[in-house]
């Protein structure tokens, strides 16, 4: 028996049980004779982690209650439908059922996931499959209508299956297909009929040999609610995973698909005639704020099975860490919303391309398990609750420390340093590109002050996590995790301001001589962020973490120097 003391509140659950049923007080739900779904979703489109250390992650995530793992496996597997897309140090099919196995061991149920729409950058990239683009100058969405993409789709996930072997849910991927209808064959189609119909009938087609089988399809919910209108084609056999990683109660906004953020005196009348009774359950009156949750209840009264999914990393943050609190906040509602009423569960993802490590993004990754043990205990309670787990200490600055690091800065996230998820190598000039289209715009000064103030609050971070790290009697390596990210993040804004400095002033030699000490600090820096990813992920996607992370921005320090 484990025994939880949170903020005089005394909450109990058998460990065992939480991890192969997941429930406690006020979350006894369950569907088709099973608990509703506590998952975490490994994704290894980018980090691709080594077998050892997924066994021993897989264990933490038994430990904190999950039951449920999505394996978005991509190229890290040595498959035979698509060899061309298969990365160097992908796992043979054998090691990989290795590692299932141990999950299964752990009460874990993995469910495959296969992007069948969008975010094929993996597959697309390679000159044999070009002919299944939607685009001829884009890599991120297969043609829908094309005849040879839903047989060579239904293939592989054939040979998914085989894998993974006895599954009861598949996950077809199906988000951010922002391409849809824009091929001469699939505009003629949405002309006739409609975008909303041409999304179902395509994800109709690849979900029916999965409901053949036995096997329920799971789908992002994203497109379907931007093109809602031919969601009644759409098979109730599928299962919607309805992610939003910025919201959370009190924001004041709510995400309306295709349209962005919106405040309650922004909702337009089609908007309010679709959503209006789940945007309000209790009534629009004067001071009552739209539910951010509202496209769950909605769905779920279309006749879907659905499951909440927040995120732990996520557009926003930059390549060294999170912004905690913010992935917190979204975790804490979601899986409170998702383990109530008639939702089946929550999900939390993990989006490695963002690049920091799974150890900063423990704050969100253990929400769940304190949520299902005490459910109406917060989010302060839970602060408390980790730094006596983590730290054997009642003090809370370790979360105000997290905190300094939150806010991203000039060069130190991934569409600033030429990195995508297409996962091709970042051009050594991008960041003397960006430079340039700063200068064009008038903007150095301004950037220069945002570096300023980064610096500051960064440099903050570090001392109070030194501080920190010396008042503690324990945890002492999870904090070098963040000392490493905090000082990654003081270089990189150093390294900003220098190099905005010198396009000011490009003949101070003082200046020169502040670049050539930041770019030593890098280089050092590089060597031991590199050590502490190679313990974790294979060494071909460590090199080119490194390279996303440290090339341009080492490329143009040399050049300023010069």
């Amino acid at each position: 028996m484990t025994i939880f003391v949170v903020s005089g509140l005394l909450f109990s659950a058998n460990r065992e049980q939480l991890g192969k049923a997941g429930t406690a007080s006020g979350c006894e739900e369950s569907f088709d004779g099973r608990t509703k779904i506590i998952g975490f979703h490994i994704d290894m489109n980018i980090s691709q982690f080594k077998g050892d250390y997924l066994k021993q992650e897989l264990k933490m995530l038994a430990d904190l209650g999950y039951n449920t793992i999505i394996w978005e496996v991509e190229n890290n597997i040595k498959w035979e439908t698509c060899p061309e897309c298969v990365s160097p140090d992908a796992f043979t099919k054998e090691e990989f059922k290795e590692i299932l196995a141990a999950g299964r061991k752990l009460g874990l149920e993995p469910i495959p996931l296969l992007q069948t729409i969008g975010h094929c950058e993996y597959v697309l990239k390679n000159e044999k499959y070009k002919k299944l683009k939607e685009l001829p100058e884009r890599i991120d969405q297969y043609c829908p209508r094309n005849p040879d993409v839903v047989p060579f789709l239904r293939k592989w996930t054939n040979e998914v299956l085989e894998v993974f072997g006895d599954v009861k849910y598949f996950h077809l991927g199906a988000d951010e297909a922002y391409s849809l209808g824009k091929c001469p064959r699939c505009c003629a189609y949405a002309e006739e009929h409609s975008l909303s119909e041409l999304f179902m009938s395509h994800m109709n087609a690849v979900s029916q040999p999965l409901i053949e089988k036995g096997v329920r399809p799971i789908i992002w919910g994203d497109m379907i609610l931007h093109h809602p209108e031919a969601l009644d084609k759409l098979s109730k056999k599928v299962m919607i995973f309805d992610w939003l990683y910025d919201r959370y109660y009190g924001s004041g906004s709510v995400q309306v698909w295709g349209r962005g953020n919106k405040g309650r005196d922004d909702l337009d009348a089609g908007t309010l005639e679709r959503f209006g009774a789940y945007l309000y359950p209790f009534g629009d009156e004067p001071a009552r704020d739209p539910d951010p949750f509202y496209t769950a209840d909605y769905l779920e009264s279309r006749g879907f099975d659905v499951v909440i999914c927040p995120s732990s990393s996520s557009y926003g943050d930059s390549v060294f860490a999170p912004h905690t609190f913010y992935h917190m906040r979204n975790t804490y509602d979601s899986f409170r919303k998702g383990m109530s009423g008639k939702l089946k569960g929550a999900v939390l993802t993990s989006w490695t391309v963002h690049l920091f490590p799974w150890e900063l993004q423990k704050t969100s990754m253990e929400l769940p398990n304190f949520i299902v043990n005490g459910p109406n205990c917060e989010l302060d309670s839970y602060q408390e609750y980790y730094v006596r787990k983590h730290f054997g200490i009642d003090d809370t600055r370790f979360f105000t420390a997290a905190g300094m690091l939150a806010k991203r800065g000039l060069f130190n996230y991934a569409d600033d340093l030429g990195f995508f998820k297409e996962a091709m190598p970042a051009p050594k000039e991008y960041v003397m590109n960006r430079l340039d289209e700063i200068a064009k715009k008038g903007e150095l000064e301004k950037e220069l002050e945002t570096c300023e103030n980064r610096l500051e609050e960064y440099r903050k971070g570090f001392v109070m996590f030194g501080e920190y790290a010396k008042a503690v009697p324990k945890g002492q390596d999870e904090l070098k995790f963040w000392e490493l990210a905090a000082r990654n993040l003081i270089n990189r804004a150093e390294a900003g301001r220098v190099l905005l400095k010198n396009r000011m002033d490009g003949n101070n030699q003082e200046i020169k001589a502040e670049v050539k000490r930041i770019l030593d600090k890098l280089l050092a820096l590089r060597k031991e962020t590199e050590a502490a990813y190679s313990t974790r992920v294979k060494p071909s996607r460590t090199k080119e973490i490194m390279q996303w992370m440290y090339d341009s921005m080492e490329t143009a320090l040399k050049e300023a120097g010069q």
